[in-house]
């Protein structure tokens, strides 16, 4: 993985590196300062929130109290005056009607003092019921059976909360919900059982205690809601609320619904009950929301112009190295009469001066080196042509005048023959590149003047591709590994001796082959035969060195020997029928 990492280092080309440079020096800096500028508001934020909103709780469970102990207080207030007119009264005497007036009377006093009551009923133990508001006097049979009234005969006198529900009984609408205090009355003095009290409360008055535009309250009196609101915002329901309230803990903030709450839990101890408030934060901080808006617009103009003059920087810098690049290339192509134009007098346009000095260096080597080497070649073809004239020519004179003194006429016409053909294709042309089928003709030639002159010496074979007729060859390339055949291999054995002449098309290009059967020689000295111009080997030095020079090191000779089995030499060329790129 490493390895794949940092190839991929080496691929990025500068721009990019300049372009992820910049980012990081200029624009990572501008987005950590905006992040942490904008954490740390969010935290102050945060802190004036939390603040707020458990004042503003405060402050409300103050009121809501104040209404549930003014409730009590009601219900205290009638206990003591239903005790004054029904208290002395016996079990066997009924109340008057003056007394049921005072009864009702009371009820409907209770309820113009302590404003936050809607309405009051009171329930004698001889089931009649007393109402503050007549419009409450429905479904009779409901009240006594109810399970609310079952409840308060089973206490000493304590108040009674029922948590808000609708029902259908002492009550002005039967569809709304409503918050009763229950009180069983008794005899202060005996203990005795008078009736039972039911104050509902004005549940409209807690809720305009609970009325916030941002905050969301949920009375909770026994794990049920007395009463609830909903915050104007409208981004959460009554089921988002109850949701929030099962799962969350007191005190903290949280992500529901991609926004953020604030939950806070005020416990109000002496009515078992629980006042939960819900900040909407995105509401809440609307300040903070425009600043974290216009921060990201100030960071993305940033980050624009940051991109913009990242990338003029780095085309002022990579533009001319690409132009640098591709005048490299063309030169390295064989284009060296390219020259670069840098109108800057900067570092890159001094580089670019330099790249044109070391060009025109560079042709006017070339042009030495080649001159040169042409000059060598044709120095080492004279030398090699000079080194195969006299001494062939004389021993080819000398079998002439041998073969006319023995009156053998024909065959010493043949022999001439074939010695004009072989240096006036060897000699004549001035060509230093020839076709394989003209090096082959001069090898024919050659060997059938030496078969002349040796005459059971040897013989030969010759098996060349007609594929490969046509490629070129540097003229006597076979020739004197022929003639080396002979003189060093051939002539030290005591049997006819084999010379085969092959060639095919290969992977580097073609392959040609002298073979012989001769005495052969150990490897090391087939070795130093390449590298050195040993006595009486300078043409397989020559020959090998020669085509280095015209094709390239890739292609050269092999020398394969082995001491009384003979000689393998192959020569490595490149298929080519036209040497333009090499001229």
């Amino acid at each position: 993985m490493l390895k794949q990492i940092k190839k991929i280092q080496k691929r990025i080309l500068i721009k990019q590196k300049l372009l992820f440079i910049n980012a990081v020096v200029a624009i990572l800096p501008v987005l950590v300062f905006a992040i942490f500028i904008n954490q740390i508001y969010e935290d102050v934020v945060h802190k004036r929130i939390r603040q707020n909103v458990q004042d503003t709780t405060a402050v409300i469970v103050d009121r809501i109290t104040k209404v549930l102990k003014d409730a009590e207080n009601c219900s205290n207030y009638l206990t003591v005056n239903i005790n004054r007119i029904i208290g002395t009264k016996s079990k066997t005497k009924e109340i008057s009607l003056a007394e049921q007036k005072s009864i009702t009377n009371e009820l409907y006093v209770a309820k113009i003092v302590f404003d936050e009551i809607e309405s009051i009923a009171f329930i004698n133990v001889d089931n009649d019921v007393y109402v503050s508001d007549y419009t409450t006097l429905i479904n009779l049979d409901a009240i006594l059976e109810s399970e609310q009234l079952e409840k308060l005969k089973e206490t000493s006198g304590a108040s009674i909360w029922f948590y808000s529900e609708a029902r259908d009984f002492l009550v002005k609408d039967v569809t709304e919900s409503v918050l009763t205090l229950g009180k069983k009355v008794v005899q202060i003095n005996t203990g005795e059982t008078l009736g039972y009290i039911f104050l509902n409360v004005d549940i409209g008055v807690i809720e305009s205690n609970l009325d916030n535009q941002l905050i969301n309250y949920q009375l909770i009196y026994e794990d049920k809601s007395i009463v609830s609101s909903i915050a104007s915002a409208g981004h959460i329901n009554k089921d988002d609320l109850a949701y929030l309230i099962e799962t969350t803990e007191n005190n903290q903030i949280y992500k529901f619904n991609g926004r953020k709450y604030y939950m806070y839990y005020y416990d109000i101890l002496d009515y078992d009950s629980r006042l939960i408030s819900i900040t909407d934060i995105n509401e809440f901080n609307v300040e903070a929301n425009d600043i974290l808006y216009m921060g990201l617009a100030i960071a993305i103009v940033v980050i624009f112009i940051e991109i913009l003059l990242s990338n003029y920087l780095s085309r002022i810098i990579t533009v001319p190295l690409l132009k640098l690049k591709t005048g490299a290339e063309e030169i390295a192509g064989g284009n060296m009469r390219l020259r670069l134009n840098f109108k800057s007098h900067d570092e890159i346009g001094k580089l670019g001066s330099s790249f044109n000095y070391m060009a025109e260096q560079v042709q006017e080597l070339l042009v030495k080196v080649n001159y040169e080497a042409k000059k060598r070649r044709e120095y080492e073809l004279s030398l090699l042509q000079e080194q195969v004239k006299p001494h062939f020519l004389y021993n080819s004179l000398d079998i002439v005048i041998k073969l006319l003194d023995m009156n053998r006429s024909k065959e010493a016409k043949k022999t001439v023959r074939r010695l004009v053909d072989y240096y006036r294709n060897s000699l004549s042309d001035s060509n230093e590149i020839i076709s394989v089928s003209q090096e082959i003709d001069i090898v024919i030639d050659y060997l059938e003047l030496q078969k002349i002159r040796y005459n059971d010496l040897f013989t030969y074979e010759i098996s060349v591709d007609n594929e490969i007729l046509h490629m070129l060859i540097p003229k006597l390339t076979l020739q004197p590994l022929i003639e080396n055949s002979i003189y060093h291999g051939i002539k030290y054995k005591d049997e006819q001796g084999l010379i085969r002449i092959s060639g095919k098309k290969s992977k580097e290009g073609m392959v040609l082959t002298v073979e012989d059967n001769g005495a052969g020689m150990n490897q090391d000295y087939c070795d130093r035969l390449l590298q050195y111009k040993l006595d009486g080997h300078f043409g397989i030095f020559s020959v090998n060195h020669r085509i280095k020079l015209l094709f390239g090191g890739e292609y050269g000779m092999v020398v394969k020997s082995e001491v009384k089995k003979g000689t393998r030499i192959d020569i490595i060329l490149p298929a080519k029928e036209s040497m333009d790129r090499l001229a």
